[in-house]
């Protein structure tokens, strides 16, 4: 066997394989004519019954391990081992579909691409968007190629720079750039994720912040400089923080603080705060528990959505600034007259 020919069997072993991945799953078939029309579209010459069972055959063997088997009902082959599970691409689709930090674009774009790899029969199962009640998309299409610079920065332990911005409250909705528009420079250590919103973690010089990636804008390739910061980030760990943050919003006052609260809520502390919390009974109907937080204003107004259902016992400067939060936010409700 020569070499182009051998490598001309490689091209059309790796193409069938993709095609059976693409068409056939445990309970659909594809059948011998189906592969002999496939093979003719994609260009191969010469191509044979007896050339399509050696190469499903072929298939079979060690090396490539493409777990297929004739099929004398459907008088086709079957596919045993698809790269997916049906319910692992639905993960991947609706995961997609949910996520605001993927613009609507992008969200159609990826789901196209990923039920490629579905098996023809099932397919349009998946041919649907993950509805998301209230779901807020970014607007930044680039963002998630450029995301990818991020990752680079951080393997090459090097800083980024980028544009920042937030949206101004006006009818256009016009961007307000940070630093006037400046370029931000950064060391990057991490991507975080919460609440559906994609993070970068990062040390700005003095300390580190979190960025909202999808109001990064211009991201650079991974820069010449090296990263600051490494030893105050060997001392954090974002998956295991002590000190619960809310939205994002670091302050960096930290309290230990004991809630009291009435049993009908357990179910939404316990989605704040994970099931190792140790829930004290305190009454018939109320429970305490103790939590290191971050306090910080969408702290203060977690605790008052659920009104008198929660109430914050200790410490006392947590207690007094929750008094503040809620005095300023009445004053802008009191009568003065001009209503």
């Amino acid at each position: 066997m020569n070499r182009n020919n051998g490598r001309n069997i490689a091209v059309r072993l790796f193409a069938l394989r993709d095609y059976l991945f693409a068409n056939a799953d445990k309970k659909h078939a594809v059948r011998v004519e189906d592969i002999l029309t496939f093979y003719k579209n994609k260009g191969f010459t010469d191509n044979n019954i007896k050339m399509v069972y050696s190469d499903l055959h072929a298939l079979q063997s060690d090396e490539l391990g493409v777990d297929i088997a004739y099929d004398e009902k459907s008088k086709g082959w079957l596919l045993f081992n698809p790269p997916f599970e049906a319910y692992e691409m639905r993960l991947l689709v609706d995961s997609v579909q949910a996520s605001k930090f993927i613009t609507q674009t992008e969200a159609k774009r990826l789901t196209e691409k990923i039920t490629k790899y579905f098996g023809s029969g099932r397919r349009q199962s998946l041919n649907r968007q993950a509805y998301v009640y209230d779901r807020i998309r970014s607007q930044n299409d680039s963002v998630v190629r450029e995301t990818d610079r991020i990752h680079e920065a951080i393997g090459a332990n090097r800083k980024i720079s980028f544009r920042y911005f937030h949206y101004s409250p006006d009818r256009s909705k016009t961007k307000s750039y940070s630093k006037s528009g400046q370029r931000v420079i950064v060391s990057p250590f991490a991507l975080y994720w919460n609440n559906g919103n994609l993070y970068l973690y990062a040390y700005d010089g003095k300390r580190f912040r979190f960025y909202r990636v999808d109001r990064m804008e211009d991201i650079s390739k991974p820069l010449r400089e090296i990263r600051e910061g490494q030893d105050l980030f060997d001392t954090k760990s974002l998956t295991r923080q002590k000190a619960k943050v809310f939205d994002m919003f670091s302050t960096g006052k930290t309290y230990t603080v004991k809630f009291r609260c009435h049993n009908h809520i357990a179910h939404s502390v316990i989605d704040q705060f994970g099931k190792d919390i140790m829930m004290m009974p305190d009454g018939a109907d109320h429970f305490t528990f103790t939590q290191p937080v971050e306090i910080s204003p969408p702290f203060f107004a977690w605790v008052a959505t659920f009104g008198r259902s929660i109430q914050i016992v200790s410490p006392a400067p947590v207690v007094e600034e929750m008094r503040s939060f809620l005095n300023k936010s009445m004053d802008m409700y009191k009568d003065d007259g001009n209503t």
